[in-house]
Protein backbone atom coordinates (compact mmCIF):
# COMPACT_ATOMS: atom_id res chain seq x y z
CA UNK A 1 0.00 0.00 0.00
CA UNK A 2 2.82 2.44 0.87
CA UNK A 3 4.59 1.63 -2.39
CA UNK A 4 1.43 2.37 -4.36
CA UNK A 5 1.03 5.75 -2.63
CA UNK A 6 4.69 6.51 -3.22
CA UNK A 7 4.36 5.64 -6.94
CA UNK A 8 1.22 7.77 -7.35
CA UNK A 9 2.93 10.66 -5.60
CA UNK A 10 5.96 10.35 -7.87
CA UNK A 11 3.85 10.25 -11.03
CA UNK A 12 1.76 13.23 -9.89
CA UNK A 13 4.74 15.35 -8.88
CA UNK A 14 6.78 14.59 -11.99
CA UNK A 15 3.79 15.42 -14.22
CA UNK A 16 3.25 18.66 -12.32
CA UNK A 17 6.90 19.70 -12.55
CA UNK A 18 7.28 18.91 -16.27
CA UNK A 19 3.94 20.45 -17.28
CA UNK A 20 4.81 23.66 -15.44
CA UNK A 21 8.16 23.81 -17.26
CA UNK A 22 6.40 23.49 -20.61
CA UNK A 23 4.31 26.60 -19.99
CA UNK A 24 7.27 28.63 -18.77
CA UNK A 25 9.31 28.15 -21.93
CA UNK A 26 10.39 31.52 -23.23
CA UNK A 27 10.77 30.40 -26.85
CA UNK A 28 7.05 29.91 -27.48
CA UNK A 29 5.54 32.82 -29.41
CA UNK A 30 2.22 34.30 -28.43
CA UNK A 31 -0.63 33.36 -30.73
CA UNK A 32 -0.58 36.65 -32.68
CA UNK A 33 3.15 36.29 -33.41
CA UNK A 34 2.92 32.59 -34.33
CA UNK A 35 -0.07 33.08 -36.67
CA UNK A 36 -0.05 36.55 -38.25
CA UNK A 37 -3.51 37.18 -39.75
CA UNK A 38 -4.31 39.69 -42.50
CA UNK A 39 -7.74 40.38 -43.96
CA UNK A 40 -8.95 42.20 -47.03
CA UNK A 41 -12.53 42.91 -48.12
CA UNK A 42 -13.12 42.97 -51.90
CA UNK A 43 -16.62 43.57 -53.27
CA UNK A 44 -18.52 40.53 -52.04
CA UNK A 45 -15.51 38.54 -50.75
CA UNK A 46 -13.29 38.45 -47.74
CA UNK A 47 -9.68 37.33 -48.22
CA UNK A 48 -7.85 36.03 -45.16
CA UNK A 49 -4.19 35.09 -45.03
CA UNK A 50 -1.98 33.67 -42.31
CA UNK A 51 1.78 33.86 -42.06
CA UNK A 52 2.45 30.75 -39.98
CA UNK A 53 5.90 30.95 -38.43
CA UNK A 54 8.35 28.02 -38.79
CA UNK A 55 7.80 25.41 -36.07
CA UNK A 56 4.06 26.20 -35.82
CA UNK A 57 0.93 24.90 -37.55
CA UNK A 58 -2.83 25.37 -37.73
CA UNK A 59 -5.39 22.58 -37.68
CA UNK A 60 -7.29 22.65 -40.96
CA UNK A 61 -10.52 21.52 -39.34
CA UNK A 62 -10.37 24.41 -36.84
CA UNK A 63 -10.59 27.20 -39.45
CA UNK A 64 -14.02 28.77 -39.43
CA UNK A 65 -15.35 32.07 -40.78
CA UNK A 66 -18.66 33.32 -39.44
CA UNK A 67 -20.96 36.24 -40.15
CA UNK A 68 -23.37 36.60 -37.25
CA UNK A 69 -24.78 33.13 -36.63
CA UNK A 70 -23.90 31.87 -40.13
CA UNK A 71 -20.79 29.88 -41.04
CA UNK A 72 -19.33 31.01 -44.35
CA UNK A 73 -17.98 28.44 -46.76
CA UNK A 74 -14.39 29.20 -47.63
CA UNK A 75 -11.96 28.14 -50.35
CA UNK A 76 -8.27 27.51 -49.89
CA UNK A 77 -6.31 29.59 -52.38
CA UNK A 78 -2.86 28.75 -51.02
CA UNK A 79 -2.01 26.02 -48.55
CA UNK A 80 0.72 23.67 -47.46
CA UNK A 81 -1.06 20.78 -45.78
CA UNK A 82 0.32 17.69 -44.10
CA UNK A 83 -1.24 14.74 -42.29
CA UNK A 84 -0.04 14.01 -38.77
CA UNK A 85 -0.93 11.67 -35.96
CA UNK A 86 -1.88 13.94 -33.07
CA UNK A 87 -1.92 12.80 -29.43
CA UNK A 88 -5.13 14.74 -28.74
CA UNK A 89 -7.02 14.75 -32.06
CA UNK A 90 -5.74 11.56 -33.72
CA UNK A 91 -5.17 11.74 -37.49
CA UNK A 92 -5.22 15.44 -38.36
CA UNK A 93 -4.53 17.67 -41.33
CA UNK A 94 -2.34 20.63 -40.45
CA UNK A 95 -1.37 23.76 -42.36
CA UNK A 96 2.11 25.32 -42.34
CA UNK A 97 3.79 28.35 -43.88
CA UNK A 98 1.61 30.66 -45.95
CA UNK A 99 -2.14 30.11 -45.98
CA UNK A 100 -4.80 32.04 -47.91
CA UNK A 101 -8.56 31.54 -47.98
CA UNK A 102 -11.51 33.45 -49.34
CA UNK A 103 -15.19 33.42 -48.51
CA UNK A 104 -18.20 34.83 -50.32
CA UNK A 105 -20.23 37.41 -48.45
CA UNK A 106 -23.96 37.37 -49.09
CA UNK A 107 -26.04 40.52 -49.41
CA UNK A 108 -26.99 40.10 -45.76
CA UNK A 109 -23.33 40.08 -44.67
CA UNK A 110 -22.15 42.91 -46.91
CA UNK A 111 -23.71 45.68 -44.86
CA UNK A 112 -22.30 44.52 -41.53
CA UNK A 113 -18.63 43.66 -41.43
CA UNK A 114 -18.74 43.99 -37.63
CA UNK A 115 -20.27 40.54 -37.21
CA UNK A 116 -17.57 38.67 -39.14
CA UNK A 117 -15.27 36.45 -37.11
CA UNK A 118 -12.33 34.22 -37.98
CA UNK A 119 -11.75 31.23 -35.71
CA UNK A 120 -8.67 29.00 -35.76
CA UNK A 121 -6.46 26.83 -33.55
CA UNK A 122 -2.84 25.79 -33.85
CA UNK A 123 0.24 24.53 -32.05
CA UNK A 124 3.93 25.06 -31.53
CA UNK A 125 5.35 21.74 -32.73
CA UNK A 126 5.98 19.37 -29.83
CA UNK A 127 5.56 22.11 -27.22
CA UNK A 128 2.18 23.72 -26.80
CA UNK A 129 -1.27 23.94 -28.39
CA UNK A 130 -3.10 27.23 -28.21
CA UNK A 131 -6.78 27.48 -27.31
CA UNK A 132 -9.10 28.47 -30.16
CA UNK A 133 -8.47 32.02 -31.31
CA UNK A 134 -11.39 34.24 -32.33
CA UNK A 135 -10.71 37.42 -34.29
CA UNK A 136 -13.54 39.89 -34.82
CA UNK A 137 -13.16 41.85 -38.05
Amino acid sequence: MKIRILLYSFVFLSGFIFSKTQFEQKDILNVDEAFVVNTLFEKNKILISWDIKPGYYLYKKSILITAGDDSLEHNYLLKNELKISDDFFGESVILKGALKVDAELSDVNLGSFKGIKVIYQGCAEGKYCYPKTIKSL
